[in-house]
């Protein structure tokens, strides 16, 4: 069997296209660069941590990370205090953060439908699978966190709270609608 041409029909020549500066078109696809100096301290700390090496971003996402801080710094938040949120929508966040949860007990496992794997809480919360008020009062209901200005044995006067310790993972959240009573009635049987 023979080698097949490159192309069918090799005397045939190829068609070029050119395109020019002055192309109208061309020039709309041409990419504007801000500088990430010209960005405010908020705006910079919710870009990414790789920029690749560059000190310029693309316009559109200048205007992006810019409205955002606007809305982040509706919040209550600052280039200090934005970082470990900034996965999160910024209301969700603010609401956490006013209530002072710690961000890092976002990472902990959480079972939001019976037979799916459990996802970090931030993940069920980004996702909008858990309002940010149902993740607080769970936390507080396990333990993970302690509301402003509530006391409790572990944080009574002279007593000091074991930070060393790893959080341990959220309770899985049970959506049964099963009646207690009924319950009884069944193992009475």
């Amino acid at each position: 069997m023979g080698a097949m041409p490159a192309h069918p029909d090799p005397a045939a020549r190829p068609e070029r296209v050119t395109s020019t500066p002055a192309d109208p078109a061309r020039r709309a696809t041409r990419t504007r660069w801000s500088p990430v100096a010209d960005l405010s301290p908020l705006a910079r700390a919710l870009l990414s941590d790789d920029l690749g090496g560059r000190d310029v971003v693309p316009r559109h996402v200048a205007a992006r990370v810019t409205a955002e801080a606007e809305q982040w710094a509706g919040e209550g938040f600052t280039e200090q205090t934005v970082r470990p949120w900034r996965d999160l929508p910024p209301a969700a966040a603010g609401y956490l953060a006013r209530n002072q949860v710690d961000p890092r007990v976002l990472d902990l496992p959480i079972d939001i439908v019976a037979g799916t794997p459990a996802v970090p809480l931030r993940i069920a919360i980004v996702t909008g699978r858990l309002p940010a008020e149902r993740a607080y009062q769970l936390l507080v209901l396990t333990g993970e966190h302690t509301p402003p200005g509530s006391t409790t044995s572990s944080t009574a006067p002279g007593s000091r709270p074991d930070r060393d310790t790893p959080p341990r993972p959220v309770t899985p959240v049970l959506f049964s609608h099963a009646n207690v009573e009924d319950l009884s009635r069944s193992d009475q049987a």
